[in-house]
This record gives C-alpha cells, structure tokens and sequence, in this order.
C-alpha cells in the first residue's frame, strides 16, 4: 500500500473520489432531473479515468501498466462524450436533431473503446515517465483527438447559437448558457494532458483543469439553479482578495523578521496570525462594498438581511410601515428595480394592488389570478421565478406570464399564513439583469414568511380597532336586547326544571303504581279475573309501562342536553345481555305470532359499558322491531367485525323510504309509515339510543332495502381487552 500512496499516485485519487463524490451529491438533490442524472454521467466517466491513473502510477510491472493504461482512457473516452449529453440537457435539445448526434457519439466512444482494448491502433503500450507508466499513442490516437475536437466545436457551436435566442427573449437560459461556457474553458486546459501520450514527459495536471469546471458546474446546479456562476465567481473574488490583503502583509513582516530577529519568529507569528483574524471581516466588508457599488451584485448577508427584517416588522403594526420596510430592505439587499405588495381577494380569485414602488402599472389596481400556479406555487410558499414558468409552461399560464412579463416582474413571493393566502410580493429585475438565485429564493421565502405574519397582525389589529369602534356604538343597544333574552332564557330552563320535576315526581310515581297494580290483578292477587276484564287489565298494563318508557326517555334527553347524564362503566357480558332481552320480549313477539329468533357465535362478547343504559338501547331497538312488524319474522344476532362487537335486529316489517335512514336517529323523527303501525311515540327513543352510544365510542345506525320489505338495525361497541 505504501507504494500506491506516494507524491505522483496522491493527486489522482483525492481528484477521482471528489469528482465521485461531486456527481452522487448532485444526482441526489435531484434524481428526476435529465440534468442532473447526465452530469453524473460525467462525473462517472472522470471518476473511472482518474481512479485508473491511481492505480497505473503506483504499478511497479508491466503487465498491470498494459492492463490499466488500457481501462483508464475508457474513462477518457467517454468524458468529452457525457458532457455533450449534459450540455444538450442543459439547453433544452435532448428532444430534438440533436439526440441523433448523442447517439453518434456514444456509438463512437464504444468503437474507440474497442480500439483501446482489443488493438493497439489508440493506444500503443505505454511511456516510462519519472513519475511512473503513461498510455503511448498509437497511430489512430488523432483520430481521437479528432472527435474530440468536433465534440468541443460542437458544444461552442450550440452554445453560440442557443445564447443568441435566449438573449432576445431575456430568457434565464441566457445566463446558464453563458456562465457554463466560462467553466468550459477549464475543460478545455485540460486537453494539454494529450501532449504526455506523445513523449513530452511532465506530470499530468488535466485533472485539476477538469476540476474546477466540474466544482463550478456542480455548484450552479444545487445551489444557483445553474444561472449564477458569475455570482460564485464574484463572492469567490471577494474571500480571495480579502485573503490576500491580510496575508500578503503579514507574509512580508514574517519575512522580515525571519532575515533580522529570527529568534523572534515564532511570537511574531502568533501577532501577525492574531492581527490577520481581527482584520479579515472589515477587510472582507470593504471589498463586498466595492462589489455592490460597482457590480450590483446582490453579495449580502442573508443573516443580516432576515433579522434586519425581523426587528423592523417587531417594532409596528401600521401596514403602510411594514410595506415600505419590505421594500426598502428588499431593494437595499438585491439591488430590484421595483417592488409591489398585493392582497388576494378569496372571493374573486384575484389580487389588488397595496404598494408600488418602482412598477409602471398606469394606474392598474387589480389582477387576474391563476389557479394552476397558486396550487402550485402559492399554497406552497414557493418563490416563482417568472422566466422559469415562461420556459417552461408558456402556454399553460400565458395571461398572466404576458402580463408579469409587460410590468418587468421577475420574481412572485407568496404571503401565506399556514393555509391562508394573504397576497404576494412581487420583484423587478435585478439592476445587474442577473438572475434570482437559490440564497436569494431562501432569503426571501423567509422573509416572506415573517412579512405575512406581520401584515395579517397589521390587518387584524386595525380590523380590531375598527371592530372596536363599531362595537362601542352597538353594545348599549345589544345589552338591553341580551338583558331581555336572558330574562326569557331564565324562564324557559325554570319551566323546563319544572317539567322535569314534575315529570319525575308527578307522571313517573302514579304510572309505576297504575302498572304495579295491574300486574298483581293480573296475577290473581284480588281475585279471579274474568277474561273480559283481564284484556281490560293487560291493555291498562301495557299503556302504563309504554308510557313510563317515554317519560324515561324524556327524562334521558332533558339530563344529557343539560350535560347531567351519569354512566357507570363496567366490563359487561353483551351476549348474556342481549340473551336477557329478547327472553323479556320474547311474549310480545308470541303474541303477535311473529318468528323470534337469536343467533351468536360460541364465543364471548365483552364490552366496557354501562350495563342499564346499553339494556336500555338494546330494549328499544328490538321492542320497536317487534312492534312494527306485523307478520314474519324479527331475527337478531351478534358476531365479532375487526374487533368490534356488531348487534343486528333485522325485521320483515314496514321498512324505509330510500334516505329516510339518514334521519331516523334525530330528535322528534319517527318513520314516515310508523303511525299506521304504532300511533304512540315521540320520536325520542332512537335519538336518546344514538346519544348512548356514542357515550360508549360506538355506533348504531339503520338499512332498507326499501318500503315493506324489512330493516336492520345495527349497534356497533368495541370490544373490551384486558
């Protein structure tokens, strides 16, 4: 291993994992873009040449010399190759002729492939250089180098002719057509390896040229939106020149002290270290103030700029303030030729015009909106940059494109809070006629966010105020309506005390005494009953106990719309339950010679609840099945359903109208045929079950097939575990 490592074999492998790890990086921050999988490509392809060359200068034979040489320039081969691809992605022509010339040179490189590892036309043994082994020419290599040439024409050729277009339509291609070309020309540098193929013995560099171009291509892509290299090149300047103003003095003193006092060295060393890191940010500051007067190029700091933000909008709740200190921070910071504030009108789907500064709107106040971009954009807080959406979805958005386009707007930043639309802030074109980039979206989706958050406290204060104003006027009016309303309140919840009172005390005790009577003459305790008077009897009875129902159930809604109902929870056999039940009711079903039947599984059935209100839910349902069924059959069940336990009462009586099923469970709704079959009741019962119920963290709920053919009244409670 200690031969591989040395000063040649270092530069080749620190090169080949960067360019690896630059082309994964980038595929990753976006796998669904064709840009961004060709530039792997390309990273790929010099990963594969740089990696080889590690391993060919640290071989110390032949035959791995023979071997690597070989696998190297395939990597070689195919660089110049996927560039191209990734460059007819980037302009926009891989749907196009230019696909065909793609083709051709992918079908190329794996001719020229064939030729490198299979003769010795490409490439014709190797070199044994001071550094180590290095790939021979062979007498087909310029054809190579050839190709070469064409593909770099070719990518000028595009370029020249794609930038002359993008220009006139001030397209945002414009400037990543341009700035790309500038890196091109580090890809370029590089060729000057191909001198070494010839017997001009120096240490191969391309892969530094290489480098650069690839860092500065991959920089636009993730952090720039491939459109700003000049904005990289200009705060790289900036760090540089503010490095060498501190070191370059600091350098010359060391010097100094090193010929003179060079016992001294060291301590001036740690001055002239503490010097330069007390002056490095001022410096630096300088030089950034140079570069906005003369550059206008946005090299701000977006900490600075946010909280510059943040403290100004803390500091009022006046809209027309805020307003203008969004436009003065945002004008300041991107050096934007005009800034405008609109409010979204929900009602009309459009936006009216708050605050202008800059925009030539001739009088015009209002705007048309866009469904497709507020869903896409709006709703997302996501900046939109207006040459983008032209670029791309022109005829899709072309009114309001047109009309962005007509006033100069640049950027679209949505103010929303949470999912409230509030408006929008809209930007002109940067003084520099550079693009919007990715700090510069950050930035202002931040500053989106807390301006939205302010200007709704604005409006929502001054509506408070205003709101205020008009309630002072109106609260002596409303208090002595209030006074008399709560008067009338006061009296109806007494009356309805009252009734509840009397209900309880005055209807429940002499009906409990009627029916408690009518049992024990029935029973023979008075005396024999002739038969005559026994139907007399039975049907005393049987209105007795039908009217102490409805007063229980009176009494039931009263407690729980007064919050008064009490449950006592308990584990309850629901099988057991309901096995009680259908045996109370089972007489009244013989009476009426219906079919009674009760089905469940040979399992148990336990429910958490309370054991006299569930008795009380399962009691009316079945009664009421029973009662409105005048022949056939009442059937009921009880099964286990995804950890539920599901209670059905199905019956062949009158059965429903389609819907009517919605509303049978409200209060004071009786089925639409129920007093053909049973004229008493209040349209109380199936209310008070419902609220029961739900009590439990249950349901219940009714199906028909339709009138006179039956239904089913299901009750649905989960099933308790321990």
């Amino acid at each position: 291993m200690s031969n591989f490592l040395n000063l040649y074999t270092i530069p080749p492998l620190v090169s080949s994992l960067a360019f690896l790890a630059l082309g994964i990086f980038v595929f990753l921050k976006n796998k669904k873009e064709s840009i961004n999988k060709t530039f792997l490509y390309v990273c790929l392809a010099t990963f594969w040449w740089q990696f080889s060359w590690f391993i060919l200068f640290g071989a110390n034979d032949e035959i791995t010399a023979s071997y690597m040489v070989m696998v190297g320039y395939v990597g070689i081969i195919f660089i110049p190759i996927t560039f191209y691809h990734f460059f007819v992605n980037l302009i926009g022509k891989e749907k196009t002729t230019e696909k065909w010339f793609v083709y051709f040179s992918y079908g190329a490189g794996l001719v020229f492939v064939y030729l490198v590892l299979m003769t010795h036309y490409l490439i014709n043994g190797f070199y044994r250089y001071f550094w180590s082994f290095y790939p021979k020419a062979g007498m087909l290599h310029p054809i190579y180098l050839l190709f070469l040439s064409v593909v770099t024409v070719r990518i000028f050729y595009l370029s020249l002719k794609e930038i002359g277009i993008a220009k006139k339509e001030s397209s945002y291609k414009y400037y990543q057509i341009k700035y790309t070309l500038l890196s091109v020309l580090f890809y370029v540098l590089a060729a000057s390896d191909f001198a070494a193929n010839y017997g001009f013995e120096f240490y191969p560099v391309g892969f530094i040229f290489i480098l650069v171009f690839l860092m500065m291509i991959a920089y636009t892509i993730v952090v720039h939106r491939l459109m700003d290299i000049k904005f990289v090149l200009r705060r790289s300047i900036v760090y540089i020149l503010s490095v060498l103003a501190v070191a370059a003095p600091a350098s010359g003193v060391l010097f100094i002290v090193n010929l003179y006092w060079e016992h001294y060295i060291t301590y001036a060393a740690i001055a002239a270290l503490v010097a330069a890191v007390s002056v490095f940010s001022p410096i630096r500051d300088y030089y950034y103030r140079i570069a906005n007067k003369y550059f206008f190029s946005s090299l701000y700091d977006s900490r600075e700029v946010i909280a510059r933000v943040s403290d100004g909008l803390r500091s009022t709740l006046d809209v027309s303030e805020i307003y203008n200190l969004i436009s003065g921070v945002l004008i300041n910071s991107f050096h934007a030729k005009a800034v405008g504030i609109l409010n979204y009108e929900a009602v009309k789907g459009g936006y009216t015009v708050q605050f202008n500064n800059g925009f030539a709107l001739n009088g015009r106040t209002n705007f048309p909106g866009d469904k497709g971009l507020q869903e896409e954009y709006g709703r997302q807080s996501k900046v939109m940059i207006v040459e983008e959406i032209k670029s791309i979805a022109y005829d899709k958005h072309k009114e309001i494109i047109d009309l962005l386009v007509a006033v100069n707007a640049a950027a679209v930043v949505p103010l929303n809070v949470k999912d409230e639309a509030l408006g929008v802030i809209v930007l002109g074109q940067k003084e520099s006629g550079d693009m919007y980039n990715d700090e510069d979206l950050r930035t202002l989706e931040t500053i989106a966010s807390q301006s939205a958050m302010a200007i709704k406290n604005a409006q929502l204060y001054g509506e408070t105020k205003q709101f205020s104003q008009t309630l002072q006027v109106e609260v002596e009016h409303q208090t002595a309506e209030l006074k008399l309303a709560n008067d009338e309140l006061q009296k109806l919840d007494k009356a309805k005390s009252d009734f509840i009172s009397i209900a309880s005390h005055q209807l429940r005790t002499p009906l409990t005494a009627i029916k408690g009577f009518a049992s024990m003459v029935l029973e023979g305790d008075y005396g024999k009953v002739t038969k005559a008077v026994g139907d007399k009897i039975e049907k005393i009875f049987a209105s007795s106990e039908r009217l102490i129902r409805l007063v229980n159930d009176l009494l039931d809604l009263s407690h729980m719309e007064g919050g008064k109902m009490e449950f006592n929870f308990a584990k309850v056999d629901f099988d057991a339950m309901i096995k009680s039940v259908v045996e109370e009711l089972e007489p009244n079903a013989m009476k009426k010679k219906l079919k009674f039947g009760w089905k469940t599984p040979d399992s148990e059935f336990w429910v958490w609840a309370d054991e006299q209100k569930l008795r009380q839910v399962a009691m009316n349902l079945i009664d009421n099945a029973i009662k409105y069924t005048q022949q056939g059959s009442v059937e009921v069940s009880l099964e286990h359903k995804d950890g539920q336990a599901v209670m059905a009462v199905k019956d062949t009586g009158m059965g429903m109208h389609p819907g009517e099923s919605d509303h049978l469970f409200e209060k004071f709704v009786r089925g639409s045929e129920a007093s053909r079959y049973h004229t008493e009741g209040a349209g109380v019962g199936l209310y008070v079950a419902k609220k029961i119920i739900e009590e439990h963290k249950g349901g219940v709920w009714a199906e028909s097939p339709g009138e006179d053919k039956g239904s089913t009244f299901f009750v649905k409670l989960p099933e308790w575990k321990e």
